[in-house]
């Protein structure tokens, strides 16, 4: 039934799908807003670009108040090779900011990074800080792991609603993995949201104990669990996967320490 297959991406989050698309810990209160880009290279010109992107950060690494972005190769699905490149923490006035340094950056973008890359699709998503499990830190973190869920038309408040119950659940039950729901505000399909799930490296990704059904079925009964996530899963199907890796080097502005 399709409401097991959700189990199984929610307890291996590992095999669940634009920054999302993913992914940095933002530190301070604010709007929760990323822009995101998926970067697709030149053909052969994949280390041109990712040499490009390291010099081109350095270059910026001073300039006050300047996007710092993460940089992600995709590993799995149907984006294999392609980059997501991801600047969050944000409010929607930084959207608004201008510096006096704007077009010495555009040109040097220009001329250093952009002969590299074939499309770039931008979009802004926002981070749901009412449900999800994060750590404190992501020091150690190489790998993020995200699913694209499309919400059923009319179904919105039943899917936001069964969300954090489940949320709820996990969290007092204590859940060992962690994750987190990002929405596309602009640039996307509507409707949408997208699972993400930091992990150490590939060992990381087996499934943990407790599991989410053995914490869902100890709070309601296994009777009463399967019976609401078989309602639950009736508000939304799950759509692609795809597994990220951060690429250290090209994220780095010049003060790594």
């Amino acid at each position: 039934m399709h409401f097991k297959k959700i189990l199984i991406m929610i307890v291996a989050l590992a095999m669940l799908s634009s920054m999302s698309i993913a992914i940095a810990q933002d530190e301070e209160k604010n709007d929760g807003l990323a822009r995101v880009a998926l970067i697709t290279a030149k053909e052969g010109q994949n280390k041109a670009l990712e040499e490009a992107i390291v010099k081109y950060h350095h270059f910026m690494g001073k300039k006050k108040g300047a996007f710092r972005y993460q940089w992600y190769s995709i590993l799995t699905g149907e984006d294999t090779g392609k980059y997501i490149a991801r600047s969050g923490g944000h409010n929607w006035a930084d959207f608004d900011a201008k510096h006096d340094w704007d077009e010495e950056a555009a040109e040097k973008f220009a001329s250093l990074v952009q002969p590299h890359i074939a499309s770039a699709v931008i979009s802004i998503t926002r981070t749901d800080d009412e449900v999800g499990i994060w750590p404190e830190s992501l020091e150690g973190y190489e790998y993020f792991s995200a699913t694209r869920w499309h919400i059923k038309p009319g179904h919105g408040a039943a899917f936001s609603d069964g969300l954090k119950k489940i949320d709820e659940t996990l969290k007092a039950g204590g859940f060992p993995t962690y994750y987190s729901f990002i929405d596309t505000v602009s640039g996307g399909n509507g409707n949408t949201t997208m699972l993400v799930s930091p992990r150490k490296n590939f060992a990381d990704m087996a499934p943990k104990e407790p599991s989410f059904r053995d914490i869902m079925n100890k709070a309601m009964g296994e009777e009463e669990t399967t019976a609401f996530l078989a309602d639950w899963s009736k508000t939304y199907q799950a759509g692609a996967n795809m597994l990220l890796h951060h690429m250290a080097e090209q994220s780095d502005y010049g003060d790594a320490k």
